[in-house]
C-alpha cells in the first residue's frame, strides 16, 4: 500500500496465524489508515465487502484453483492476481477479465491505481469477468444433472 498513489484502501477479510505478523507490518510501513483487517466475517458481510469494492486482489502462489477469483467475478469485480498465480490465470486474463502483474508490490500498487483512475476499465473488466464465471463455471442445477446422469 506503500507505493499506490490514488486513496484506495485494502481490506483484508479472514483470519489465520500470520493475523499478529501483518498487524505489526502494517504499523511498521505506516499503512494503517488505508489498511483494515477485517478478520472472520460473516457471508453477508463479505458479499458487502465485493460488492463495495474496486477490484479484488487475489495474489496466491501456484494455487490449485482459485475461489477468491470466482467470488469477485460473481460481484461483477475485477481481480488482479500475479503471473505466478496458477488457477486463478485460468479465468483471469490479463486486461479482459482482470489484471495480471509480476509479483512485486509495485506492479501491484500499479494495477490498482490503474482502476482507480480508470473506473470504466475497472467495470468493464468486472462485466467480463462475470460472463466468465457464467460460461465456464457449472451452477448446482448443473453439477446435480452431471451426477445423476
Amino acid at each position: 500500500m506503500r507505493h499506490v498513489r490514488t486513496p484506495v484502501r485494502l481490506v483484508l477479510a479472514g483470519g489465520g496465524p500470520d493475523e499478529p505478523e501483518i498487524r505489526e507490518r502494517i504499523g511498521k510501513l505506516g499503512v494503517g489508515d488505508r489498511v483494515e483487517l477485517a478478520g472472520r466475517v460473516p457471508d453477508e458481510r463479505l458479499l458487502e465487502l465485493y460488492l463495495g469494492a474496486l477490484g479484488v486482489y487475489y495474489g496466491p502462489y501456484d494455487e490449485d484453483y482459485g475461489y477468491v477469483t470466482l467470488e469477485g467475478f460473481a460481484a461483477r469485480r475485477p481481480v488482479v492476481t500475479l503471473t505466478d498465480a496458477g488457477g486463478p490465470l485460468e479465468f483471469v486474463t490479463d486486461g479482459v477479465t482482470g489484471l495480471v502483474v509480476p509479483p512485486e508490490p509495485r506492479a501491484i500498487a500499479e494495477a490498482f491505481d490503474r482502476l482507480y483512475v480508470d473506473r470504466a476499465l475497472a467495470k468493464r473488466l468486472g462485466t467480463a469477468g462475470h460472463a466468465v464465471l457464467r460460461e465456464r463455471v457449472p451452477g448446482w442445477s448443473e453439477v446435480v444433472a452431471r451426477l445423476t446422469e
